[in-house]
């Protein structure tokens, strides 16, 4: 502590040197701001810093827990969406039952109607023919009431008429009546294919209402843990607050201890000392009441951090009450929705037992299925036809490869075969210049010689005629390789270019044949995609009759 005290008083730079004589332990605890927080003051920051970064993470993660409450409840209110469309529906369905129905009550009603018709008519016939008969045997027994027997007769061939009349608009109503039933038993099976939907539809909504309510439990879990987290920073800025007030304390009894030993110091030393000390005092004390006023405000920001924690959780615990809430009423409304559904199966059943049409459309689609099969068939066969061509195009591009490898093979040669021909040209070009060096020189030496003999060129006729043949020689037959390189270069290259554009047009061919076969495969798969709904279709009319 000596130590401490000296280096401080020594950093100073507003002491007297008369204090030199009083820096002894009877001073006071620290002369400036600096030197408390040197000597307390990082405790407490270090010891403050995690509890204020816990708080930013607890708060953090309530931030985000509370986001994904709110996208739970945004996936929540899309369920609720459609299962009040798939309620809708079968609201629909409902409706178009009932028409159904009432259809049915109408025309079973109808029939009633004809069947009583048709027996009346019938009674009616029976009766005149009972009534003819009675007549023949009166006529035999009474020839004298002829005009009554004739009457008679006419009123029963009216009934008679009437009747018939009867039994045609009967028969009328009656295929009417068949005409509607027809209908009807259409309307119920899109009733009952809607119905399915709807059940399908219900199911996939109750499997997402228990995918929710399992994200929910986790989400319950989470908060319970953030709250065992803020509980335990609660105890750390209790623990933290509870050193404070130690420090403050120590803070105070240091100032007393500092203020006996000043009351001390004035009874031993003078005035001047007396006066610097009691400046000093008044320095510290305002430095600890400024220490004090600090502490305070960060022990008053940390409570409000604290009461925004609470809040912020309060009202996470209101949100999964209302989740809580929520998920009750999608259970009953799941129960409600398992009920309608067994309403539906059971008017199902009925459905099915009143349907009467699965034969002809099972005829139907077994020759949809046996036509789609001869597609099939013709796609394959055609498919085998384009991939035979492909492999026909692919040893034609093999081939057109291998002559264009062979191509730039000869290019190769000839190119080679044009460099020694340059190199030849260059080699003769300097046989020139050796010659006509030669010549040169022969002809000075010879001019030399005719001027020591008389001016005359004396050249032997050999040499002459060989100098006469390199010249001739050289020239023609360098120009010739040339050309003739130059010819076997242009060819090659004209070759090489037709065998580039052959295999460009070959391989764009290849490209359409394989586009053809992709989009024929395709159009295979769809086919035997639609063969097995079908299929699947046919099993499950098949099950049912077997149910029903």
């Amino acid at each position: 502590m000596v130590n401490i005290r000296r280096a401080n008083s020594d950093r100073m730079p507003g002491t007297s040197p008369k204090v030199e004589v009083g820096e002894i332990d009877t001073r006071a605890p620290f002369q400036s701001v600096k030197a408390a927080v040197s000597l307390f003051g990082e405790v407490a920051v270090s010891r403050e810093k995690p509890t204020l970064r816990k708080s930013k993470l607890s708060s953090e993660n309530v931030i985000d827990k509370e986001t994904q409450l709110l996208l739970a409840q945004k996936e929540l209110n899309h369920i609720k969406q459609k299962l009040e469309g798939a309620e809708t529906t079968k609201t629909k369905v409902r409706t178009e039952l009932e028409r159904s129905k009432r259809t049915l009550q109408d025309l079973t009603a109808k029939l009633k109607t004809v069947r009583e018709a048709k027996e009346m008519a019938i009674k009616a016939t029976e009766a005149v023919k009972e009534q003819a008969k009675q007549l023949e045997k009166a006529k035999s027994k009474k020839h004298l009431e002829c005009s009554v027997r004739k009457q008679e007769l006419e009123d029963a061939r009216e009934l008679y008429i009437n009747s018939a009349t009867n039994l045609d608009a009967g028969k009328q109503e009656l295929n009417k009546i068949r005409q509607d039933f027809d209908a009807a038993l259409e309307a119920k099976l899109t009733a009952f294919q809607q119905a399915i939907e709807a059940q399908r539809a219900a199911k996939v909504h109750s499997d997402r209402a228990a995918e929710l309510s399992k994200e929910i439990s986790a989400m319950k879990e989470a908060i319970e843990q953030l709250k065992f987290v803020t509980q335990e920073a609660l105890q750390q800025q209790a623990e933290i607050l509870e050193a404070k007030n130690a420090m403050e304390q120590s803070y105070k009894n240091v100032t007393e201890d500092a203020n006996e030993k000043l009351l001390a110091l004035k009874k031993e030393y003078d005035s001047e000392l007396i006066r610097n000390l009691e400046l000093k005092l008044a320095t510290t004390t305002e430095e600890v009441e400024f220490l004090q006023v600090e502490m305070k405000k960060a022990h008053a920001s940390e409570m409000d951090s604290v009461r925004i924690i609470t809040t912020e959780l309060n009202e996470a615990t209101r949100t999964l009450q209302h989740i809580a809430e929520e998920e009750c009423s999608l259970r009953t409304l799941v129960c409600s929705l398992r009920m309608e559904l067994e309403d539906v199966k059971r008017e199902q059943a009925e459905v099915k037992k009143e349907a009467e049409r699965d034969s002809i459309l099972e005829e139907e689609q077994k020759k949809k299925t046996q036509e789609d099969t001869m597609k099939l068939e013709k796609l394959f066969s055609e498919i085998g036809k384009t991939k035979r061509e492909t492999e026909k195009m692919n040893k034609k591009v093999q081939e057109l490869k291998q002559e264009a490898e062979t191509a730039q093979r000869v290019a190769e040669e000839a190119e080679k075969k044009l460099e020694i021909a340059l190199k030849e040209v260059v080699e003769g070009k300097e046989m020139e210049k050796k010659a006509v060096d030669e010549m040169k020189a022969l002809s000075e030496r010879e001019r030399s010689a005719n001027k020591e003999s008389g001016g005359k060129i004396r050249i032997s006729v050999e040499e002459f005629e060989s100098l006469k043949k390199k010249v001739d020689e050289s020239g023609p037959e360098a120009n010739k390789k040339v050309e003739t390189a130059m010819a076997e270069l242009e060819a090659i290259n004209g070759t090489t270019e037709e065998l580039a554009k052959k295999l460009e047009a070959n391989l764009e061919a290849v490209e359409e044949i394989n586009e053809a076969i992709e989009m024929a495969v395709k159009s295979a798969e769809m086919a035997q995609a639609v063969e097995r709904v079908v299929e699947g279709e046919l099993r499950r009319w098949r099950q049912q009759e077997v149910v029903a």
